[in-house]
């Protein structure tokens, strides 16, 4: 029998509260395109993306760093964190 939540998973609150806000971004993003199609465009890499496009692989991007910091720095990702925050408004801010 299935059981929700998990039981392998640690369902906290940051847990919820993080994987809720990736839904409700990805559902934005779906009503966003639904309303106003968006288009596609070449930005840093050679290929055309479109927002979605870039809001995943800024996802995909956020997770590696994230492990690559836990892998060389260790577990204090308090800093990593600050970082990647800084990064992504950064980022959002020229792609967007």
């Amino acid at each position: 029998m299935l059981s929700l939540p998990p039981d392998w998973m640690n369902w906290t609150s940051p847990t919820l509260i993080f994987l809720g806000s990736i839904i409700l971004l990805l559902i934005s993003l779906t009503i966003w395109d639904m309303r106003k199609p968006g288009w596609a465009r070449q930005g840093l890499l050679p290929i055309e993306t479109t927002r979605g496009d870039r809001f995943f692989m800024g996802l995909l991007m956020t997770g590696a760093l994230f492990c690559l910091w836990l892998y060389l720095v260790g577990p204090t990702a308090v800093w990593a964190v600050l970082l990647l925050g800084a990064l992504s408004i950064i980022g959002t801010i020229n792609f967007f």
